[in-house]
């Protein structure tokens, strides 16, 4: 077809419009055009919100932690808030533990003080007092069910006990939160804990200086003396150094 000749050119444009042309019984559907459309400002819309969340949950975090009468609130919000998320949750969990590293401190044998006594109860309702362990390498652990690095640390400990318990090793946990058994013992009995747990409260918190965050851990030597305090979430190698460490002293 030679579109330049009149009457074909016509025909050609004729049978083009008539394609092009919608049918009497087609209607457009409004609604599912516009749920579409919704749908999608909702999706750039949640995404938009999202990475502003983050941006300025991570300047909080930041600002929370660079006082440490904060930063047991900033981890209850950690732990309490996000710790479902994966991606952010890791994002503040590496925060909590570049900035809790830094008051971590091993003390020379010569200066060690010796730990503070206690009397506490434990899940089975049997007193226990730090004294009693005396001879033996222990470590203490201030946590809470709702601390997010607190539960990163346990099966650490879990398996120190299991290794170590036949050569004079022993982990006994602290549990700081406000109501007391109720949230403890579900979470200690659904995990299996397999060491001794207590209720701490503010008497046993101000001895041990006030518990600025958790998980405060401490590592005590078998003269009852403290060896090392660790502030938040630390490696789990360098724990394993420090046993070591301590194990081997006499």
């Amino acid at each position: 077809m030679d579109p330049n000749k009149g009457p074909e050119l016509d025909r050609w444009v004729a049978e083009r419009m008539a394609a092009l042309t919608r049918s009497e019984d087609w209607e457009p559907n409004v609604a599912i055009a516009l749920a579409a459309m919704n749908h999608r400002r909702n999706s750039i819309r949640v995404r938009r919100t999202r990475a502003a969340l983050v941006a300025a949950g991570a300047i909080l975090l930041s600002g929370l932690l660079a006082f440490p009468a904060t930063r047991v609130l900033a981890q209850r919000c950690v732990g309490a808030c996000i710790a479902e998320t994966g991606t952010v949750r890791e994002f503040f969990w590496k925060a909590l533990h570049r900035v809790n590293r830094l008051p971590n401190r091993a003390i020379q044998p010569s200066e060690r003080r010796i730990a503070p006594d206690f009397s506490l109860t434990d899940a089975g309702g049997k007193l226990l007092h730090l004294s009693d362990f005396r001879g033996q390498v222990v470590l203490l652990n201030f946590w809470a069910t709702w601390c997010a690095p607190c539960k990163v640390e346990i099966p650490w400990f879990m398996e120190f006990q299991h290794t170590y318990y036949d050569a004079g090793f022993v982990v006994l946990g602290v549990a700081m939160d406000e109501n007391g058994w109720t949230p403890v013992k579900p979470y200690l009995e659904q995990r299996r804990v397999n060491y001794r747990v207590m209720i701490g409260d503010d008497m046993i918190a101000e001895s041990y200086g006030g518990l600025n965050a958790l998980p405060t851990t401490l590592m005590i030597d078998r003269a009852g003396r403290i060896a090392v305090i660790h502030t938040g979430l630390i490696e789990k190698s360098t724990y394993e150094t420090e046993l070591a460490t301590l194990m081997a002293e006499h």
